[in-house]
């Protein structure tokens, strides 16, 4: 009898525990499925193409064929399954970045979002390519019309590193005067040829105004800064002076000279010309040198962008079809 009463408590305590673990399996199952749409941003990959999603605003839809860099597709991380760099290089293409993905391969993708698109792109030498200028007037029409801190808010850090005495206070007034934003001048540790931006919370269209409401003209991305600060963002003002960025014009002689010229007044230097003919007027760029790229494509009128880290670097190649 007493055998009986614990071989009955022993399989009632087996039960319930079995119980308990197909519950705690089926929440974790439910919890992980919920996960990834409860978030504001995300990434899904499906079987050929990726989908970028920010809140129920927008979607981007991302063929596998689209290049990361000049090498490598997103078929190619695809094939062995490395989906976190996949997420990684889409999110250095994209004006604003996601941290969570889920991978979508037997079902169908439904997104309820307000706007739906296929992201812009170019073909360049038979590769395809994100058309990142194209991308950023998206978000400013369909994503940033409604969010952002306003201009009053931000405040940028104005550090001297081209030694010239109260260059970074009247920097910082240009500043003020052209966008409203409040400004603290002070001087870099060190003096730097390049200028450089430093973005910590700012929008892409926002760092664009910024660029162009100054005069500085090779302004590289740098990604950290060595000194604690509590600005939207930091501008390192350089000299200038022995610049290594070389600009290729490319295209028919008489359209290619025109262009030099308007950047030879605007400043810049090393310009060469070239005639190598394209099936697109473009600026192609590497990654740290988006807003150089992007000043020049301002200049001169071009509104197509690239961004190809295949060449070399310290290059920026202008495409000019007649």
């Amino acid at each position: 009898m007493v055998k009986r009463q614990k071989k009955s408590k022993l399989l009632s305590i087996i039960i319930f525990l079995v119980i308990t673990l197909i519950g705690l399996l089926y929440m974790n199952i439910n919890t992980n499925n919920k996960r990834i749409i409860d978030l504001p941003r995300y990434m899904v990959i499906g079987k050929e193409n990726v989908f970028v999603v920010y809140e129920d605003k927008l979607s981007l839809s991302i063929p596998f064929d689209i290049q990361l860099d000049g090498e490598k597709t997103i078929a190619d991380l695809n094939r062995v399954g490395n989906y976190r760099g996949i997420m990684d290089g889409i999110n250095k293409l994209l004006p604003e970045k996601v941290d969570s993905f889920e991978v979508v391969k037997n079902e169908e993708v439904r997104l309820n979002v307000a706007y739906k698109y296929n992201v812009p792109e170019v073909v360049i030498e038979e590769k395809r390519y994100v058309l990142t200028s194209n991308l950023n007037s998206l978000f400013m029409k369909k994503y940033y019309k409604s969010n952002g801190e306003t201009s009053e808010n931000v405040i940028v850090d104005v550090l001297n590193g081209n030694g010239r005495s109260g260059y970074a206070g009247r920097t910082g007034k240009k500043i003020e005067t052209a966008l409203s934003y409040k400004y603290n001048a002070a001087n870099y540790e060190r003096d730097s040829e390049y200028s450089y931006i430093i973005n910590k919370d700012l929008q892409a269209h926002q760092i664009e105004d910024l660029i162009m409401s100054l005069d500085e003209k090779y302004i590289k991305i740098k990604s950290e800064l060595d000194l604690p600060t509590l600005a939207n963002a930091v501008i390192i003002l350089g000299k200038e002076v022995n610049i290594q960025t070389k600009i290729n014009i490319h295209g028919k002689d008489k359209i290619t000279k025109s262009a030099k010229n308007i950047l030879v007044k605007n400043g810049y230097k090393n310009i060469s010309i070239g005639t190598e003919n394209g099936n697109l007027t473009v600026v192609e760029y590497r990654e740290e040198d988006y807003y150089i790229a992007y000043k020049i494509a301002k200049k001169l009128g071009i509104q197509n962008m690239v961004e190809s880290n295949s060449g070399k670097n310290n290059i920026i190649s202008v495409y000019i079809k007649e």
